[in-house]
This record gives structure tokens, sequence and C-alpha cells, in this order.
């Protein structure tokens, strides 16, 4: 894990995640990427990630970017340090549609929140909330402490 902390916020970029069981304020910007937070409240274990691109293909890229990648590689690390499936609940954010819903748009976005609200349901994990789609970005900030979520739009207007 790579991220930058700055005023106690440990800043995630696209393409990383965090699993931790120690108390953290994390925070990123979405657009079109998603954002699946996954928490324990019985063992204090969190999880939180920030992929761009729904399924992984053949490239070598960072794995974490890919949403089927990063979100099963992030309930398996919770799992490891002693969460069962039946005690987490999860949230979910970004997914916008930042170039509008044109023939020729491939909606990842869409097909970002697909993915998550799929592998969700495939592992039973209750959505606690979601705030996805639209055309504007937003600012996801997890406080691991206490499993509180907040999520604010970057602008008014369309970006």
């Amino acid at each position: 894990m790579t991220s930058y902390i700055c005023n106690e916020i440990t800043y995630m970029l696209p393409g990383q995640l965090i699993v931790t069981g120690e108390p953290l304020k994390i925070s990123t910007i979405l657009g079109s990427c998603v954002s699946v937070c996954l928490y324990d409240p019985h063992h204090k274990i969190s999880g939180m990630n920030h992929y761009l691109l729904p399924m992984k293909k053949d490239w070598n890229d960072n794995r974490f970017r890919f949403g089927d990648v990063s979100l099963e590689y992030m309930l398996e690390e919770i799992m490891s340090m002693g969460s069962k499936k039946r005690d987490l609940f999860s949230h979910v954010y970004g997914g916008s549609s930042l170039f509008g819903n044109s023939p020729n748009n491939f909606n990842i976005g869409r097909k970002n929140i697909d993915v998550a609200f799929e592998f969700l349901e495939f592992h039973n994990i209750p959505i606690k909330q979601s705030d996805t789609g639209g055309d504007r970005g937003r600012k996801v900030t997890f406080d691991t402490s206490a499993g509180l979520i907040s999520c604010v739009f970057l602008h008014e207007q369309k970006i």
C-alpha cells in the first residue's frame, strides 16, 4: 500500500486498497471509479478500495485497479484477520458517468457499480449505504475507528 498521509488523513489513490484493524481516516476522490468499504463492527476490521475498471483482462497493470481482483483480495485479507462474511456490511460509492450517456460511451462507471453489487450479492454481504451513478464526482472519507463514512459531491455542477 502506497498512500499519502496529510493532517491525520490517509489519501487513497486509484488502484489502491487498505485493510486494517487500526483506527484510520481514509479519503479518496471518485469519478467513474468505485470504492467499496467493508466493515466488521464486532472485530473492528475495515477495508476500502478504489478501482478504475470492472474486470481484469490480460494486462500487466496494477491488479488492484480492477474491481473483480480488488474486491476478492480485500475480502480475503479481511477474513484472514478474523472476520466472517456474516459480520460484514458494506458501502458502495462512485461510478459516475462523467462523459454523458452517448451511444459511443462505454459507461465504465455503470460497469464498475455492477461489479461491486454483484460481488456483494454473491458473498451475501449487505449494503448499508450506496451513493452511485450520476454525473458528479464524490469525495469519500472512511473513519475505520467507528465504521463511519461520509460521501459528498465535489461540485454543484457537472465535472
